[in-house]
Protein backbone atom coordinates (compact mmCIF):
# COMPACT_ATOMS: atom_id res chain seq x y z
CA UNK A 1 0.00 0.00 0.00
CA UNK A 2 1.47 3.35 -1.08
CA UNK A 3 1.71 6.17 1.42
CA UNK A 4 1.28 9.74 0.18
CA UNK A 5 1.26 13.15 1.85
CA UNK A 6 -1.25 15.53 0.30
CA UNK A 7 -1.26 19.27 0.97
CA UNK A 8 -4.72 20.64 1.71
CA UNK A 9 -5.83 24.22 1.17
CA UNK A 10 -8.81 24.84 3.45
CA UNK A 11 -10.59 28.21 3.19
CA UNK A 12 -9.66 29.23 6.75
CA UNK A 13 -6.66 28.26 8.84
CA UNK A 14 -4.71 29.32 11.92
CA UNK A 15 -1.57 31.32 11.15
CA UNK A 16 1.65 29.30 10.66
CA UNK A 17 3.20 28.40 14.03
CA UNK A 18 4.77 25.82 16.34
CA UNK A 19 1.66 24.36 17.98
CA UNK A 20 0.42 21.18 19.64
CA UNK A 21 -2.24 19.06 17.94
CA UNK A 22 -4.23 16.23 19.49
CA UNK A 23 -7.18 14.12 18.41
CA UNK A 24 -10.26 14.65 20.57
CA UNK A 25 -12.16 11.35 20.48
CA UNK A 26 -15.21 12.88 22.20
CA UNK A 27 -15.76 15.47 19.44
CA UNK A 28 -14.00 13.50 16.67
CA UNK A 29 -11.93 16.53 15.73
CA UNK A 30 -8.25 17.43 15.85
CA UNK A 31 -7.62 20.34 18.20
CA UNK A 32 -4.86 22.93 17.96
CA UNK A 33 -4.20 25.23 20.89
CA UNK A 34 -1.98 28.29 20.96
CA UNK A 35 1.54 27.91 19.70
CA UNK A 36 4.06 30.51 18.66
CA UNK A 37 6.76 31.54 16.28
CA UNK A 38 10.33 30.26 16.14
CA UNK A 39 11.54 33.28 18.17
CA UNK A 40 9.98 31.62 21.23
CA UNK A 41 12.98 29.29 21.23
CA UNK A 42 15.33 32.22 21.90
CA UNK A 43 12.87 34.18 24.08
CA UNK A 44 10.71 37.15 23.24
CA UNK A 45 8.61 35.42 20.60
CA UNK A 46 4.91 35.61 19.81
CA UNK A 47 2.52 33.22 21.58
CA UNK A 48 -1.09 32.52 20.70
CA UNK A 49 -3.99 31.57 22.96
CA UNK A 50 -6.52 30.52 20.34
CA UNK A 51 -8.24 27.15 19.90
CA UNK A 52 -8.95 25.60 16.47
CA UNK A 53 -10.77 22.42 15.47
CA UNK A 54 -10.01 20.46 12.29
CA UNK A 55 -13.12 18.56 11.18
CA UNK A 56 -11.49 16.67 8.30
CA UNK A 57 -12.21 19.39 5.76
CA UNK A 58 -11.46 22.78 7.29
CA UNK A 59 -10.30 24.59 10.41
CA UNK A 60 -12.95 26.21 12.62
CA UNK A 61 -11.88 28.62 15.32
CA UNK A 62 -13.48 27.89 18.70
CA UNK A 63 -14.42 30.79 20.95
CA UNK A 64 -14.36 29.32 24.47
CA UNK A 65 -15.50 31.35 27.47
CA UNK A 66 -12.37 30.24 29.38
CA UNK A 67 -8.95 29.34 28.05
CA UNK A 68 -5.31 28.88 29.09
CA UNK A 69 -3.08 31.92 28.68
CA UNK A 70 -1.21 32.32 25.38
CA UNK A 71 1.64 29.81 25.21
CA UNK A 72 3.80 27.66 22.99
CA UNK A 73 5.98 24.55 23.30
CA UNK A 74 3.21 22.79 25.23
CA UNK A 75 1.58 19.41 24.60
CA UNK A 76 -1.88 17.83 24.67
CA UNK A 77 -3.30 14.31 24.79
CA UNK A 78 -6.80 12.86 24.98
CA UNK A 79 -7.86 10.98 28.13
CA UNK A 80 -10.87 8.65 27.73
CA UNK A 81 -11.15 8.50 31.51
CA UNK A 82 -11.64 12.28 31.66
CA UNK A 83 -13.51 12.39 28.34
CA UNK A 84 -11.39 15.41 27.46
CA UNK A 85 -8.08 16.63 26.07
CA UNK A 86 -5.41 17.41 28.66
CA UNK A 87 -2.95 20.30 28.17
CA UNK A 88 -0.03 20.96 30.52
CA UNK A 89 2.46 23.80 30.96
CA UNK A 90 4.34 25.39 28.09
CA UNK A 91 6.21 28.64 27.50
CA UNK A 92 3.78 31.37 28.53
CA UNK A 93 3.56 34.59 26.57
CA UNK A 94 6.11 33.50 23.98
CA UNK A 95 8.99 33.41 26.45
CA UNK A 96 10.68 30.09 27.23
CA UNK A 97 11.99 31.54 30.51
CA UNK A 98 8.40 31.83 31.74
CA UNK A 99 7.20 28.22 31.71
CA UNK A 100 3.99 27.04 33.39
CA UNK A 101 2.87 24.12 35.53
CA UNK A 102 -0.89 24.41 35.04
CA UNK A 103 -3.20 21.65 33.79
CA UNK A 104 -6.23 22.27 31.56
CA UNK A 105 -8.91 20.09 30.01
CA UNK A 106 -10.86 20.75 26.79
CA UNK A 107 -14.42 19.38 26.56
CA UNK A 108 -15.09 20.58 23.00
CA UNK A 109 -16.61 23.87 24.18
CA UNK A 110 -14.47 25.31 26.99
CA UNK A 111 -11.11 24.94 28.64
CA UNK A 112 -11.20 24.23 32.40
CA UNK A 113 -8.20 24.48 34.69
CA UNK A 114 -8.00 21.45 36.96
CA UNK A 115 -6.10 21.18 40.23
CA UNK A 116 -4.44 17.75 40.52
CA UNK A 117 -3.30 16.75 44.03
CA UNK A 118 0.31 16.64 42.82
CA UNK A 119 1.65 18.90 40.07
CA UNK A 120 4.82 18.26 38.03
CA UNK A 121 7.41 21.05 37.89
CA UNK A 122 6.90 23.72 35.22
CA UNK A 123 8.18 22.86 31.76
CA UNK A 124 8.03 23.43 28.02
CA UNK A 125 9.04 21.36 24.94
CA UNK A 126 8.06 17.98 26.42
CA UNK A 127 6.27 14.90 25.16
CA UNK A 128 2.78 13.77 26.16
CA UNK A 129 0.70 10.75 25.14
CA UNK A 130 -2.10 8.54 26.42
CA UNK A 131 -1.10 5.09 27.71
CA UNK A 132 -4.12 2.78 27.15
CA UNK A 133 -2.59 -0.09 29.16
CA UNK A 134 -2.26 1.89 32.39
CA UNK A 135 -5.07 4.33 31.47
CA UNK A 136 -2.98 7.44 32.20
CA UNK A 137 -1.76 10.51 30.34
CA UNK A 138 2.02 10.18 30.35
CA UNK A 139 4.41 13.15 30.20
CA UNK A 140 8.18 13.07 29.84
CA UNK A 141 11.08 15.47 29.47
CA UNK A 142 11.14 19.10 28.56
CA UNK A 143 12.95 22.12 29.91
CA UNK A 144 12.51 24.90 32.45
CA UNK A 145 14.80 27.90 32.04
CA UNK A 146 18.10 26.05 31.52
CA UNK A 147 17.19 22.87 33.41
CA UNK A 148 16.26 19.68 31.58
CA UNK A 149 13.22 17.95 33.07
CA UNK A 150 12.87 14.22 33.48
CA UNK A 151 9.97 12.04 34.31
CA UNK A 152 7.90 10.26 33.58
CA UNK A 153 4.87 11.86 35.15
CA UNK A 154 1.38 10.53 34.69
CA UNK A 155 -2.11 11.91 35.21
CA UNK A 156 -4.64 9.31 36.29
CA UNK A 157 -8.25 9.45 37.40
CA UNK A 158 -8.42 7.97 40.86
CA UNK A 159 -11.56 6.96 42.79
Amino acid sequence: MAKTWTQLNPPGSPSPRLAPLAYDAATQTVVLFGGGNIQTLVSGGIAYGDTWNWNGTTWVQALPASSPSARTLTAMSYSPELGALVLFGGAVGGDWVNSADDTWTWNGINWTQIQPATVPPNRYAFGMAYDPVDKVVLMFGGFSTADARGGPWFLAVTP
